[in-house]
């Protein structure tokens, strides 16, 4: 195996991504280059890949200008962040307005009550908010 130098920076996100996912750095650094191989896809181009659970669906927001993206486990509620413009979003949350209220804390610190609803903030694979994904109603 050769070794690279990164920046402190990306030495820092790619242990926290791989830290997150429970893999080692050589097997983030992998599954980053084959990502970046990739030919761009539009989120609800994006296809379930093995890794996805049968209960997940991909789901993406923009916000201020930010895209960020990820998977909601439909039996569980569960929203896992994969792809954010700041590092520390990058996570499983305990439901969809978890994730949003703390994305809207971190991209727009000003805005006094960042509380916001989840389910209308991320759209699903088809375009639509995942609150029509929804198995249990409130």
């Amino acid at each position: 195996m050769k070794d690279i130098e990164v920046s402190d920076e990306a030495y820092e996100k790619i242990s926290f991504a791989a830290n997150i996912a429970g893999i080692s750095l050589a097997v983030a650094v992998d599954r980053l280059i084959a990502k970046a191989s990739e030919p761009p896809k539009h989120a609800k181009d994006t296809e379930k890949t093995s890794e996805v659970d049968a209960d997940e669906i991909t789901v993406v927001a923009s916000y201020r200008g930010h895209e960020v993206s990820g998977f909601l486990n439909l039996a569980t509620e569960r929203l896992r962040i994969t792809a954010a413009p700041k590092a520390e979003l990058i996570r499983s949350y305990r439901s969809p307005s978890n994730a949003a209220v703390e994305i809207v804390r971190a991209l727009n610190p000003a805005r006094q009550r960042p509380e916001t609803n989840g389910w209308r903030f991320f759209n699903g694979p088809d375009g639509q908010v995942i609150d029509r994904h929804r198995r249990h109603r409130p």
